[in-house]
């Protein structure tokens, strides 16, 4: 697959953009804050209709703007595709061939894409919302059951948080929640089971294909609370939910460990090692996703190689293959090789 032109109107900062991006490889060059990255992200948005960046919607739409518009001209196997996106406050429509798309999970894996993007460069140290939601990204790329489930979940979530936030909720409604949220608590907490030692296996096997430090690198998965004790934890803290106004335990606060030594990452890995072993774990996650798409995703790779030094930058890039295209931001020159480049000010794109 690849991306030949992004169009873009009133998405983020830029008002409009037209970019040919139809080369096996795209880089973006600039300073921070010019739109490098609103580019890849527009792109990303092809794959689930949702960044990588935020959950929310109100921020990828232009300041006093009332809806973003984002096509993306794609070449695949089956030829020439067109995906026009459309984002308004609190909805998403997304049209494929002029054919509005009914279901995301239906969508998955026609138009994959993998990012390699600066956050998750701070996945070991940072907060366990930020591992929920790479998490979240790796499985929901190919799994629509599990993505529906997620989706599900959320919603019945904010919809009881709200209700605990009223002076007296009825217990009734927040059953009728929990009923919800348990239903597709189960889907996800079996699936985060299953795939999470997958993903340490491809960690571990592109650490050692790639040359990046693997001695005893593993992703230990940590569930909040048992599935089987779910309904009763929430009925047992009712009480106290109600006071804080907020639901205290389920699958919004599960997190996974990566493990350096034997040990936590986060602990006993220098930075210049979890910086690695995040790489690795993102094109492990890579290698999960092509064998479950029709076609080769493209990559987004947001600034990630920068500190990276000759060697290791040439042992990514060998290890990403020839079979995808790319799309890269970063102030160091891109490798060897045809790069089609653009200089990226103020939201506009000028070819190098």
């Amino acid at each position: 697959m690849r991306i030949t032109r992004i169009r873009t109107v009133d998405f983020r900062n830029l008002v409009f953009a037209d970019v040919n991006t139809d080369n096996d490889h795209v880089f973006l060059t600039g300073d921070n804050g010019q739109g490098k990255t609103n580019l890849l992200e527009a792109a990303g948005l092809v794959s689930t209709f949702r960044s990588f960046r935020t959950s929310e919607i109100t921020p990828l739409i232009r300041k006093d703007c009332k809806e973003a518009r984002i096509r993306l001209d794609i070449v695949d196997g089956s030829g020439e595709q067109v995906v026009e996106i459309q984002l308004a406050k609190g909805s998403r429509k997304a049209v494929v061939n002029n054919t509005p798309v009914r279901s995301v999970s239906q969508h998955l894996g026609l138009f994959p894409t993998v990012v390699f993007c600066s956050d998750d460069l701070r996945l070991i140290r940072g907060q366990p919302s930020n591992r929920r939601r790479w998490l979240d990204a790796a499985i929901g790329s190919t799994d629509g059951v599990y993505l529906n489930a997620v989706r599900d979940y959320q919603r019945a979530l904010e919809g009881r948080n709200a209700l605990l936030k009223m002076e007296r909720p009825s217990d009734d409604e927040l059953r009728a929640f929990e009923k919800i949220m348990f239903s597709a608590a189960v889907i996800i907490n079996q699936t985060r089971v299953a795939v999470v030692p997958e993903l340490a296996e491809t960690l571990r096997a592109t650490c050692t294909r790639s040359g990046f430090p693997n001695k005893g690198a593993d992703l230990i998965f940590q569930a909040d609370s048992p599935i089987d004790s779910l309904a009763e934890l929430w009925e047992k803290n009712r009480s106290a939910e109600k006071i804080t106004g907020t639901t205290l335990r389920g699958p919004q606060k599960d997190d996974f460990n990566v493990l350096f030594e034997n040990q936590d990452a986060a602990d006993f890995a220098s930075e210049g090692q979890q910086r690695l072993l995040v790489l690795a774990l993102c094109l492990g996650r890579l290698k999960r996703d092509v064998l479950r798409t029709p076609t080769p995703p493209v990559i987004l790779a947001d600034d990630v190689l920068g500190e990276l030094d000759d060697t290791r930058r040439r042992a990514f890039w060998q290890e990403v293959g020839d079979s995808h295209q790319v799309i890269a931001t970063g102030t160091v020159p891109p490798p060897s090789g045809n790069w089609l480049t653009y200089k990226v000010s103020e939201g506009t794109y000028t070819r190098g």
